[in-house]
């Protein structure tokens, strides 16, 4: 089928919030629904393909290919006659149903294998100008439907992705896109940079300064087990990465009737979502503290936010995120209540400012900073948690028009040390997709204070 494209060819200048240099994986969410119609595949297969294109065509940086230019700068070409790079959209019919992958809290043992066939980790940087940079499978179950959106991390992050579905599904359903479009990667980091006066980083960036330089050569020569990082010098395949990675990714929830009894058992006031901050971090940290680690060490956590409230663009699609660490002593973290803990957060973890963006943007263009930076953000025998949390964004909303999804997850493969934040329901309630190694996820699931308001799923 040839569908009209209203795609530009352009260069899109990539911001160095556009993830790092090294940056491999793909964004990828699952969506699953529910449903009584066993022909919606009859009834909905060419309008929803018709609409995911119309939908794309007002974002025409999805239609490209990466290139790095001169000084690093990374940009996405984009060329609407060169059909290969358009987001490529698969389709099959399975025989897995919906309610039976449910049954199983959606372990993704049981999902049909069309739904992993889209490896998530690229090849090394240089070698992917002829891949896609967005992907959809999308799998016709007896009982409803299930979709794979997979998109390159560099040029979208999980609140940009919940825009672009959603303007897919308004399509579908209202035959038009309902949100404003916003993909104009260059303006929003100059609005920014111009909106700030100057950077305040902080004691974390004291902390990144203090750390000695990253030698490129000892990091290429250090040996890769299932808990490396991925980066440009890992010279194993995309497969193997990803299924060393796949392994070791567990599955969490909180329900909005737990969040409420946390709520309620906290002896000081505190929000749930810094409580449930606090609970994770503190029983994260004493399932991987060993005897070796000093008392006073300090641990860390990592809650990355969104920057997009600084210019008032909410519907940006792009990757506007900024981390914001908090750290607290070995044995203070383990001996104090949640609810301090949680109140420590608060007074540390709040939106992002300006001049914290202005820090982290200035610690990226620095190519010395920038490597000590992923030392830390990226190693996964650290005492520290780090959050993506993606809680808020309404992928609930996201109705084709037969009805809201059953459950929204990520692909089963996350960065180790790594956890993502989802909604559980439209009701509230936390999906955690957390990359654990299993000595922790066995201590962590026999651990009495988690398992009082976190249910281990898998």
């Amino acid at each position: 089928m040839t569908v009209a494209s209203t795609v530009p060819n352009g260069i899109h200048e990539l911001t160095v919030l556009d993830g790092s240099q090294s940056n491999r994986a793909n964004l990828q969410l699952v969506f699953f629904y529910q449903t009584k119609n066993g022909n919606l595949r009859q009834q909905m297969s060419m309008r929803m393909r018709m609409a995911f294109y119309e939908a794309m065509s007002h974002y025409p940086i999805v239609y490209g290919k990466l290139q790095r230019q001169e000084q690093a700068v990374r940009v996405v070409v984009s060329d609407d006659s060169q059909d290969k790079l358009k987001p490529r959209y698969d389709e099959y019919d399975v025989t897995e149903r919906v309610a039976d992958i449910a049954a199983a809290h959606y372990n993704w043992a049981l999902w049909p294998k069309e739904l992993l066939s889209v490896c998530p980790v690229r090849p090394p940087y240089g070698s992917t100008a002829e891949l896609p940079l967005m992907h959809v499978v999308m799998t016709w179950h007896p009982d409803g439907l299930g979709f794979l959106v997979s998109i390159d991390h560099s040029v979208v992050d999980g609140i940009g992705l919940g825009t672009i579905v959603n303007q897919w599904a308004s399509i579908v359903r209202k035959g038009r896109i309902l949100l404003p479009v916003d993909a104009d990667h260059a303006t929003v980091y100059q609005e920014l940079v111009g909106s700030v006066k100057e950077p305040q980083g902080g004691w974390f960036y004291d902390y990144v300064d203090s750390l000695p330089e990253v030698e490129p050569a000892a990091i290429a020569g250090k040996k890769l087990d299932d808990n490396t990082a991925i980066s440009d010098m890992d010279l194993r395949a995309p497969q193997q990465v990803e299924l060393a990675l796949r392994q070791n990714t567990h599955a969490m929830r909180m329900t909005p009737e737990a969040m409420k009894k946390l709520l309620d058992d906290s002896p000081q006031p505190a929000s749930a979502i810094r409580l449930a901050y606090a609970l994770l971090w503190q029983r994260y940290i004493a399932a991987m503290a060993t005897s070796a680690n000093s008392r006073d060490q300090m641990c860390l956590i990592n809650v990355i936010h969104s920057s997009r409230h600084l210019v008032d663009r909410p519907c940006y699609v792009g990757n506007a995120v900024c981390p914001v660490y908090s750290q607290r002593a070995l044995d203070d973290l383990l001996k104090s209540p949640i609810s301090v803990v949680a109140n420590d957060i608060g007074q540390n973890m709040h939106a992002v400012t300006g001049s914290q963006w202005l820090a982290f943007a200035q610690m990226l263009n620095d190519p010395v900073r920038q490597a000590k930076f992923y030392t830390i953000f990226a190693n996964p025998s650290a005492l520290q948690l780090t959050i993506s949390n993606i809680s808020r964004v309404p992928y609930f909303d996201v109705n084709f028009g037969f009805g809201a999804p059953s459950h929204v997850t990520l692909y089963p493969m996350v960065i180790p040390g790594f956890s993502a934040w989802l909604p559980l329901s439209p009701e509230g309630g936390l999906h955690i997709m957390w990359n654990l190694p299993e000595r922790v996820f066995n201590v962590l699931k026999q651990d009495p204070e988690l398992t009082r308001y976190v249910e281990v799923l898998f």
